[in-house]
């Protein structure tokens, strides 16, 4: 006898008991991406697929213009051009109370743009900004987060603010300096992050002018050359201011002069003038030209022996006269 001999007779509340069980599978829908970051007018696809055993025809609804593709147990949505800020498609099972909503987070995230001076004049103080346009639906104000850098180290940092800025003394060394600006969004579960960069033109007066020579006293008739070197930007153009224009040589785009065959005259300062639009500095050597002792020694020995010779001659003239007479 089988089991199922055994519920005759039964009341009917018992005879329920006898009905074999029926497992019902859950049936729901998965949605991938479920919380997607959307730029705004851009577009989005996403995929929705069942979890019920038999299989389910499935649907997308949205109030925007779309275009879906179906398969056993799965349908895809696509979103060519995002125009909506709130917008929550859903997924569907027909004939059936099953849905599942997908959350877009709609933003819109520029680039930041940063600012400089109009024109950076060493030892003036400058200013430099950084903006970032953004805006994240369902968020106000927006989650972001900008910093200014330079080589690494960290000038400047707002924390839910879109613009960030940084004073400071502008210095002759910083030109070239690349400053970078960098933004971080937080849109749904996700943190997009953009960046830009600058480079700093720092103009300047003349400075660190130096004048050098290899001595600071020459012989007459030496030849000596003078040089001057000098920093600034734009580049500056060298001028001198000489105690004479004679027998001089300018060379080097005028960083150098060489004096030939110098006299008594080339005696004194030698300045370097080093000019450009921010202004001018100088620097100057001063420079001896002396006789040469030497040849004064020479001239007076070469006398001496003229006159010693002289003088014999006349002893020896004398000597003879007097022999002559006697």
């Amino acid at each position: 006898m089988t089991g199922h001999c055994l519920c005759l007779g039964l009341t009917p509340l018992a005879l329920l008991c006898c009905l074999p069980l029926v497992h019902l599978d859950p049936c729901g829908l998965s949605i991938v991406p479920k919380e997607p970051a959307v730029a705004f007018r851009s577009h989005v696809v996403l995929n929705c697929s069942s979890t019920c055993s038999s299989l389910a025809h499935l649907g997308w609804e949205t109030s925007v213009p779309k275009v879906t593709n179906e398969g056993p147990g799965w349908a895809s949505l696509h979103i060519s051009s995002l125009a909506v800020w709130d917008l929550e498609p859903q997924c569907y099972v027909t004939s059936t109370n099953i849905i599942e909503k997908a959350r877009l987070h709609v933003y819109r995230f520029s680039p930041p743009e940063i600012h400089l001076g109009a024109e950076m004049v060493a030892g003036r103080q400058e200013r430099i900004t950084c903006n970032v346009s953004s805006l994240v639906s369902g968020s106000s104000p927006s989650d972001i987060n900008v910093t200014l850098s330079s080589g690494g180290s960290t000038l400047s940092e707002s924390r839910g603010s879109p613009a960030v800025g940084y004073s400071f003394v502008a210095q002759p060394t910083q030109h070239g300096q690349e400053i970078v600006c960098q933004a971080w969004l937080r849109v749904g579960l996700q943190v997009l992050n953009d960046s830009a960069r600058a480079t700093l033109q720092v103009w300047a007066l003349p400075h660190s002018v130096k004048v050098s020579v290899e001595q600071l006293e020459f012989g007459v008739g030496a030849n000596f050359t003078v040089r001057c070197s000098a920093e600034g930007n734009p580049l500056p153009e060298l001028l001198w201011e000489l105690p004479s224009n004679a027998s001089v040589e300018l060379s080097d785009r005028g960083r150098t002069v060489t004096v030939h065959s110098a006299q008594l005259a080339h005696s004194g300062t030698y300045q370097c003038l080093a000019q450009n639009r921010y202004g001018t500095s100088s620097g100057h050597v001063n420079i001896s030209i002396v006789q040469q002792r030497h040849g004064i020694v020479t001239v007076i020995a070469v006398l001496g022996v003229i006159s010693v010779l002289a003088g014999a001659g006349l002893i020896g003239w004398l000597v003879r006269r007097r022999f002559m007479k006697s």
